[in-house]
């Protein structure tokens, strides 16, 4: 056999001059190895759910305190605007808070007497918080902590506010919570219509 005729035992290079790998090295990870990854992984999950839960529900009782910030502004704004006396009123369903938005039809402010008899008119259909805030409803003031902002009248289940033409109302509180515990206040300020939010957390009211 001539030199030009040796056939080399070394691997050959290829094109990129790699050694094939070991087949030894490219073996898979066995199903024991899977497992115990597979449980690391569900044991922090499970671990981490009730927070991540808790984190969620925080975040509908927020929105639905800033929603019911929006409708309070949009109720004052409209009754300005229309030169008459319009109101929220507050009501339950099977636990939900449901709101409703009634204009004065007798031009004596909204009463309670005029809206069972249908002299009130009826400005929306019944929004129930559940449909786009589940969990959320209504609240109390939480035991020995001070009144956020100020005290007043503590609206809720058939409570209503209204506002006047001139944009004022009753200075009223509404509490908002949850399953957690959470409290969130929305606080109407009467004489100028103002609606201000405040957070229940660490003993102590923090305004938003």
């Amino acid at each position: 056999m001539t030199r030009a005729e040796t056939v080399s035992t070394r691997p050959s290079l290829g094109r990129r001059g790699l050694v094939p790998a070991d087949p030894r090295a490219c073996r898979g990870h066995s199903l024991p190895e899977i497992l115990l990854v597979l449980l690391i992984f569900a044991t922090l999950m499970a671990a981490s759910l009730p927070r991540i839960a808790a984190t969620v529900h925080e975040h509908r009782l927020r929105g639905a305190a800033l929603h019911l910030r929006g409708l309070l502004r949009q109720t004052r704004a409209r009754a300005v605007a229309e030169a008459r006396y319009v109101g929220v009123v507050f009501e339950e369903a099977d636990g939900d808070p449901v709101f409703l938005l009634y204009g004065d039809g007798n031009h004596n402010g909204i009463r309670r007497r005029d809206i069972d008899s249908g002299v009130e008119q009826r400005l929306r259909e019944p929004y129930r918080l559940s449909e786009t805030y589940p969990g959320v409803r209504y609240g109390s003031q939480p035991i020995g902590s001070e009144t956020p902002f100020l005290p007043g009248l503590r609206i809720g289940r058939g409570r209503m506010v209204s506002f006047s033409p001139l944009g004022s109302s009753t200075t009223g509180t509404l509490f908002l919570s949850n399953q957690y515990g959470l409290v969130y206040a929305v606080v109407v300020f009467g004489s100028t219509g103002r609606v201000r939010i405040a957070r229940y957390r660490g003993g102590r009211w923090e305004h938003l």
